[in-house]
């Protein structure tokens, strides 16, 4: 078997899919044709978007050249390039979640208070590739694989650029820009206003299917933050096991991930 979990098919199939559409659209496509072909390709570039984040916590395929090259596809999609998210968010916001002054993502003001969330998503997708680059020099080997696979991922992209500047941005790069700011904005949804005593207490779960079918699972969100390296199609059984320990406030039936935030505190907020 080339992946390693057979639910890693579908996802692989929707991946080459959007893939194969881009390339189309690249090529054969212009004018109100591309815009309107672009604009009803994102929402399935979301649902990538977290296939991209399961990926760099497991590995979709056996071999490493092929998770690699996937890596190179997803990019085009979500913006995320080989190895980003291994060093931002594995080793970074994982390790790092329950401790505000160092996560690379925070979502709290200096003073404590809850960060508006333009904000948080303006600011946090910005800082992405800095905090990529300062993290990475804790992990100097890692890091020079990043930067390796940065530039071997850009070469298609810069290609599509010299060769139709107007397609390329639209079909590719645009895209790409809007779904770090959508990656950030789920994340901010995921945990602002939630607390930092432990795993229970700091993620926002949401348990229905039109949320978690088209997310790969990310609405069990605290299962995941307690052992990350679970494969996505393993979290509602995690989930089952601890949600009797998660506060009824953390489980939400909003898609959206919004809410009334209340009175805010300084590790948290309570309504």
């Amino acid at each position: 078997m080339l992946v390693r979990y057979r639910a890693d098919r579908a996802a692989v199939a929707l991946v080459l899919a959007v893939f194969f559409i881009q390339c189309m659209l690249f090529f054969f496509s212009s004018g109100l044709t591309t815009w309107l072909a672009v604009l009803a390709l994102m929402p399935v570039q979301v649902s990538c978007g977290a296939i991209c984040h399961n990926h760099h916590h497991v590995n979709t395929f056996v071999k490493k050249p092929l998770n690699r090259l996937f890596e190179c596809i997803l990019y085009l999609q979500t913006g995320t390039s080989p190895l980003s998210w291994t060093l931002h968010h594995n080793i970074g916001h994982h390790k790092l979640y329950l401790d505000p002054e160092n996560d690379p993502s925070p979502w709290q003001m200096a003073d404590g208070s809850l960060m508006p969330r333009w904000r948080y998503v303006l600011v946090n997708t910005l800082r992405i590739y800095p905090e990529i680059h300062q993290i990475g020099q804790q992990h100097p080997q890692l890091y020079q694989r990043f930067l390796r696979l940065l530039v071997l991922a850009n070469i298609p992209l810069i290609a599509a650029l010299l060769y139709d500047p107007r397609n390329a941005l639209l079909v590719f790069v645009v895209p790409m820009v809007f779904m770090l700011f959508m990656l950030l904005d789920n994340t901010y949804g995921q945990h602002a206003g939630t607390g930092f005593e432990d795993h229970f207490h700091a993620s926002r779960n949401v348990e229905l299917k039109r949320y978690n079918l088209p997310s790969w699972n990310l609405g069990y969100h605290t299962a995941h933050h307690m052992l990350p390296g679970l494969h996505w199609s393993q979290l509602p059984e995690l989930h089952e096991q601890i949600r009797h320990r998660i506060p009824e406030h953390l489980i939400t039936e909003n898609v959206l991930l919004q809410w009334e935030p209340g009175r805010q505190q300084r590790g948290g907020l309570s309504s």
